[in-house]
């Protein structure tokens, strides 16, 4: 029996019209609340995505010693584009809100092009359905409390998305008489190029690799030949991405990415060891099965910083499940219908990922791709186990219900905003010299300070996320020698709440101590109170 060809979609540029029309209420939405949320204030900012990206614009800051703690030696690619974006339209903040917001817009057009495809043709309002489920998802706690800023996963996880896209266009639902190998190899350089954009993002690589091999069963060789491409195309893209980057890392610290993984590549900077976030990761088995239960339904901060509660993910692992239950309990072969493989194929995809998200980081941030896939997996599932139209109804019915009540018992944890101003950024500093050192005295978020201090300033964190008085490695005897070193004027710079002493201990130790001077530090994105003063050195003992 002949599979019947799915109709031909109206001609509109090769797009259907209700593509369009999800589009642009996917960019009127997002767009509008870009507008009302504000602008980035939150705590990756200050700490280093603005420095970063002015250190990469502007020659790279070899003057500065660890100026953003162990962020400073991350990827800065898209940090450059968002200092470039945050300079050209400073003077237009509400313009750059709305420019900032419209990855959403595209992230759920992508995801919803992938809900069409794993939801069945023959269901009622399936496009209704497919945009609602990308707009739920893409709303979820891990991705849209960070919408506009620069802590959001989402502008890097485009090129994943588009490959998602891509590849569930044209490879599960079909049989073929040969491998497209332009499908997959274009699949494997976008979702590669998000991993060279941020290496977290490599359980979804992972995930997807996977499926490729599995969508070709029980064409085993077809399918190892498949994987190959898109792996190969993936690797490329990442490097090209990034490994210009990496290399430059490499050269300077003797490990690519310094300072993860300091136990495997050993540079002497830093002390051996991982140098990874682990705050978050189950540390039971139980604890483990349960994590996206712990705050389904109740507030909890067991994977963020901040309290919050979302039932997404909890529904998307569900859906998961469900759908593999239904192609394994359906068969594996290709007679089954389109829909139900690759919703099969989405699901497996995504539960890799999931479970290394779960083992690797645990940070609820990270998931946020997962999560915008969570209603079309909903969707998904109930279509692979209520195939027939009246019990579809119900079926749907049941999929509202639930997702207004995760809507509405939804709580975000929204991050620090910007206070608005008639600028996007404004500084306010001490009356610091061009050609004078700065030194951040304790670990608060200093970096961002710096593309407004004058010309020829050189910045040392010696007190940060990396590098304290009593660290090991070479990275801190370097900071000292170079303090002890300077001959011009000295600022410190310091929080004054979040790190009683630590500034104290720093001065004690580097042979400081402040003359009196002291000035405000005052900023649109920042509103924990800092202070700049002018230092002298300690005359030592005779």
């Amino acid at each position: 029996m002949t599979t019947p060809r799915p109709s031909a979609a109206p001609r509109s540029g090769g797009i259907a019209p209700a593509t369009w029309a999800w589009l642009g209420l996917y960019l009127l939405f997002f767009g509008l609340f870009g507008l009302y949320i504000g602008g980035d204030g939150t705590p990756d900012l200050r700490i280093y995505h603005r420095y970063n990206g002015f250190a990469l614009v502007s020659g790279g800051r070899p003057q500065d010693i660890a100026a953003a703690g162990l962020q400073s030696y991350f990827f800065p690619g898209l940090d450059g584009l968002y200092f470039l974006l945050t300079q050209a339209l400073n003077d237009h903040p509400a313009v750059l809100h709305v420019i900032m917001a419209l990855p959403y817009a595209v992230a759920a057009l992508l995801v919803y092009l992938v809900g069409r495809r794993v939801l069945p043709q023959s269901w009622p309002l399936r496009d209704v359905l497919a945009g609602a489920a990308a707009l739920f998802g893409v709303t979820g706690s891990a991705s849209f409390s960070t919408i506009g800023t620069t802590m959001s996963e989402i502008p890097q996880g485009l090129p994943f998305l588009a490959g998602l896209a891509v590849w569930f266009g044209c490879v599960p639902l079909r049989d073929r008489p040969a491998l497209p190998v332009w499908t997959v190899a274009l699949a494997g350089l976008l979702a590669g190029a998000t991993v060279g954009l941020k290496l977290t993002s490599l359980p979804l690589f992972v995930g997807l690799f996977v499926a490729v091999i599995v969508a070709e069963l029980p064409r085993w060789r077809t399918g190892i030949a498949a994987g190959f491409v898109f792996g190969l195309a993936g690797v490329i893209a990442a490097f090209a991405v990034a490994g210009w980057w990496w290399w430059h890392i490499y050269q300077l610290t003797g490990n690519p990415v310094f300072p993860a993984f300091n136990d495997v590549f050993r540079s002497d900077w830093v002390a051996a060891g991982r140098w990874s976030d682990d705050r978050f990761k189950p540390q039971t088995w139980t604890h483990a099965l349960l994590f996206p239960a712990l705050w389904a339904f109740t507030y909890s901060n067991q994977a963020i910083e901040l309290a919050m509660r979302d039932a997404r993910l909890l529904l998307a692992l569900l859906a998961m499940l469900a759908l593999l239950a239904s192609v394994v309990f359906g068969g594996l072969r290709r007679a089954g219908p389109p829909s139900r493989r690759a919703g099969g194929l989405l699901a497996l995809a995504l539960f890799i990922a999931y479970g290394l998200w779960e083992a690797m980081f645990a940070i609820y941030r990270y998931s946020a791709l997962i999560e915008c896939f969570s209603g079309v997996l909903v969707c998904a599932a109930v279509a692979a186990w209520l195939p027939r139209r009246v019990m579809a109804c119900i079926g749907i019915a049941a999929v509202v219900v639930v997702g207004i009540a995760t809507v509405w018992r939804t709580h975000y944890p929204w991050w620090d905003r910007s206070r608005p101003s008639v600028h996007a950024v404004e500084i306010s500093l001490p009356p610091v010299e061009p050609g004078a050192l700065v030194v951040f005295l304790d670990p608060g978020a200093f970096s961002y300070l710096i593309p407004d201090l004058p010309a020829g300033v050189q910045v040392i964190a010696p007190n940060s996320n990396l590098v304290r008085p009593d660290s090991e490695g070479t990275l801190r005897p370097r900071m000292e020698a170079a303090i002890r070193a300077f001959e011009g004027p000295i600022w410190g710079f310091e929080n004054l709440k979040d790190y009683p002493g630590a500034a104290d201990t720093a001065l004690q130790h580097y042979g400081l101590k402040k003359t009196g001077e002291c000035a405000p530090i005052t900023s649109t994105i920042d509103s924990v109170p800092a202070q700049g003063c002018r230092l002298e050195k300690v005359a030592p003992a005779p």
